[in-house]
């Protein structure tokens, strides 16, 4: 019994590391942010009531909880990391958020995006060449993209965010 247990364990270890490392390898590890910094990006994208808010890499939804909570958006999140959806997943039960948010353990680059009013990003530049594509073919016009720390390799943003030397740049774009 003892080793079935061990074993149990190590295949639920195996399976977090191996979900991380595929979100690390696919666009970016999971670094969160911080509220400030979210709330700065929400704001600098102009997210207004009701609008859909997409979350490429949500981790563990705090980017859907801050507009669903803040800005009374809706919210369509992606996670491939298991821990950070199954987190996310609590956060967004307990605070009663189920159904402004629908938060989606899928790899995003195979999901539609077309829906989207405003899209969140938080990924490396590596992540980000590989998105572009799917976001110059699958967004609709009038997107808001908002990218934290890192530009879209080719694009001009409409807006370069960066209040203090300390804070980090978001750069805003519209399609």
């Amino acid at each position: 019994m003892e080793l079935l247990v061990w074993i149990i364990f190590f295949v639920i270890f195996f399976a977090i590391i191996a979900t991380y490392a595929l979100g690390g390898w696919l666009a970016a590890p999971w670094v969160p942010l911080w509220k400030n910094d979210i709330y700065r990006m929400l704001k600098v994208a102009q997210v207004k009531p009701d609008e859909k808010v997409f979350d490429l890499g949500a981790g563990d939804g705090r980017f859907l909880i801050m507009a669903a909570q803040e800005f009374k958006a809706q919210g369509v999140g992606f996670e491939i990391a298991v821990l950070p959806y199954l987190i996310g997943c609590f956060k967004i039960y307990i605070k009663g958020l189920s159904g402004r948010i629908k938060f989606k353990y899928r790899n995003f680059f195979t999901e539609n995006i077309d829906q989207a009013d405003v899209i969140c990003l938080f990924l490396t530049p590596t992540g980000l060449v590989k998105l572009k594509t799917k976001l110059e073919k699958e967004t609709k016009k009038g997107v808001r993209i908002v990218s934290y720390a890192f530009p879209i390799a080719g694009w001009t943003p409409v807006l370069v965010d960066k209040p203090s030397e300390k804070m980090g740049k978001i750069y805003l774009y519209q399609r």
